[in-house]
């Protein structure tokens, strides 16, 4: 009999034990009037807190998260998530983190300091049970300013372009954080800006108790940018005994996805994404149990499919996964399986050629996994549709994914770190 897996998520690690009970939740981290119809009112004054509005697709706002809950634990700030919210992909439903990944258990096992929006302010989509609330937020490390969830809280968000420091290393988290810590610069700074450009300045930017950006994906340590390393780029593999200097150092260290190493690494899906997850595996492998041995794919298509210089046959030729794929099964016992998740549904010819290879593929539809999600989540089951591949994807003894791809990007991450895997990305046409 096949090798059966018994352990889901992240594996053990060394954690420090805590009675239940004692690390910070929403009820001691703001003040009793929380949720109030003024943040001001709900932040506690003796703490200091920070935020940012949410943006893009699922995977988008996870990383994003993970880097504000990141910097935050930096500069000794509350992180105050923001309320996910993507029409483009998911209709007019909002969410939060903690509907489908284990923020609880998170908080248990590392001590972090984080609230969600909706425990500050409720939700108030028609504006007629808050105070509408000014919020200044300084520019991130990144162009994307628009905003998605903040006004569904009667926030009215303005962004503000006060230079940090000179050149790239002012979107380096060391500059982001001497940027907090420099309270005096930074409001004198943000005081001659705001005469300079003839506007008046928000409450929360002339003290230090809440701090926004604008967003925070991408956040990166000034030993990655100065290499020019970019997001899209694959993980590089685990550390070796020799090589260059970027093989030799362990992941964490390389200043590459320090919102993964230092906090998206410890964060589990939720119990209940697990069971719907691994009941799609089990059925789709005509299996009583998770195999151990299991290669994931993540063939990503969708959008991809125009995102090139010409305009068509933008995304990679299934041969190019099989390239990766095979030595992986190579060196991988006979029983090792190939698991493939793509959003691709019309195309039989791709389709059919993805069953051709003996590969395994997670059909939604005829596992009907929509109904089961639509009555789990209601119209949040878009949503949980997103979390329940990603989860699956984890499963991988080794991952080969799409470049380019943050659903690709995030299960490269959990397969290298929840189970020690090669990873590789196929590269799109430009």
């Amino acid at each position: 009999m096949s090798a059966r897996r018994e352990s889901f998520g992240p594996p053990s690690v060394l954690r420090v034990v805590r009675d239940a009970g004692t690390v910070p939740n929403a009820s001691t981290l703001l003040t009793a009037d929380a949720p109030a119809r003024s943040y001001f009112d709900a932040l506690r004054p003796d703490l200091r807190y920070l935020t940012l509005d949410s943006w893009s697709g699922w995977s988008g706002q996870v990383l994003t998260a993970f880097s504000l809950l990141y910097l935050a634990h930096l500069t000794q700030r509350v992180a105050i998530v923001p309320s996910f919210r993507d029409n483009d992909h998911y209709g007019d439903s909002m969410i939060t983190l903690d509907l489908l990944l284990d923020m609880e258990k998170f908080r248990q096992e590392r001590g972090a300091l984080f609230v969600n929006w909706d425990d500050v302010k409720p939700l108030d989509r028609v504006h007629a049970i808050t105070r509408r609330d000014e919020i200044g937020c300084y520019m991130g490390n990144n162009p994307f300013e628009g905003g998605r969830s903040f006004d569904e809280h009667n926030l009215e968000q303005t962004i503000w372009r006060v230079p940090r420091a000179n050149g790239w290393f002012a979107n380096a988290v060391e500059s982001f954080v001497l940027w907090d810590f420099d309270e005096e610069k930074r409001i004198n700074e943000t005081r001659i800006f705001g005469q300079k450009e003839k506007r008046k300045v928000p409450a929360n930017m002339l003290d230090s108790q809440l701090l926004c950006y604008s967003n925070l994906w991408d956040l990166s340590h000034a030993g990655a940018m100065a290499t020019g390393w970019s997001w899209s780029n694959s993980f590089k593999g685990h550390q070796e005994l020799d090589g260059d200097r970027e093989r030799m150092l362990a992941p964490e260290a390389r200043g590459t996805h320090p919102e993964w190493w230092a906090i998206g690494q410890y964060i589990d899906f939720k119990e209940e994404v697990w069971e719907i997850a691994k009941s799609c595996v089990r059925r789709t492998l005509d299996l009583a149990y998770i195999p151990k041995h299991l290669i994931t794919v993540h063939l990503r298509r969708g959008d991809f499919k125009t995102w090139c210089s010409s305009g068509n046959n933008c995304t990679p030729a299934i041969g190019r996964y099989v390239e990766l794929v095979d030595p992986l099964l190579a060196e991988s016992p006979t029983e090792t399986r190939v698991l493939v998740t793509t959003d691709e549904q019309d195309d039989i010819d791709f389709l059919s050629h993805i069953d051709s290879l003996g590969w395994f593929r997670i059909d939604h539809r005829a596992l009907n996994t929509t109904a089961v999600l639509e009555e789990k989540y209601g119209d949040a089951a878009r949503w949980a549709d997103a979390a329940i591949d990603q989860a699956i994807l984890s499963l991988g003894m080794h991952f080969v994914g799409t470049s380019g791809s943050q659903v690709s990007l995030l299960s490269e991450l959990r397969v290298a770190a929840w189970n020690g895997g090669k990873t590789s990305l196929v590269e799109r046409p430009q």
